[in-house]
């Protein structure tokens, strides 16, 4: 009978050796995601102008509240701008607007954009920075 319950003892201790091995073996760190694509970066950028309500105040080829999406992207071009920079605050806007425009605008900078990711904000710029070729009049 004790040669028995040695026996069962053993098998326990070897189980529970080999489950610690198996928990380890899960501790896998899941890898970075690729980068996205220049289309899934328009599509994403795309989305993010409609869904953070930048479509509220700029439409792509007229004004509205505020300057055009192509014309304000024909500014920075000229003028070599940096779009991020200035989505982030760390830039003053270059397009000529009003004090009210600037106030609004920076209210926006100050609240939601500086909750989007890096990754985010750049598919934003890349979708402006093509908006010319993906709405031609």
């Amino acid at each position: 009978m004790r040669l028995f319950l040695f026996f069962i003892l053993i098998l326990l201790g070897c189980s529970c050796k080999s489950e610690k091995k198996s928990n380890e073996a899960m501790d896998i760190v899941e890898p970075k995601r690729a980068e996205l694509s220049f289309d899934s970066q328009i599509f994403l950028g795309n989305r993010l102008f409609s869904e953070k309500t930048c479509i509220t105040c700029h439409d792509v080829n007229r004004v509205k509240k505020a300057p055009s999406v192509k014309e304000i992207m024909a500014v920075y071009k000229e003028k070599n701008g940096d779009i991020v920079a200035f989505l982030k605050g760390n830039a003053q806007p270059i397009v000529d607007t009003t004090a009210t425009q600037v106030a609004i605008m920076q209210k926006n900078i100050d609240g939601f954009l500086k909750k989007i990711t890096d990754e985010e904000l750049n598919s934003l710029s890349i979708y402006m920075l093509h908006i010319d070729k993906l709405y031609p009049e």
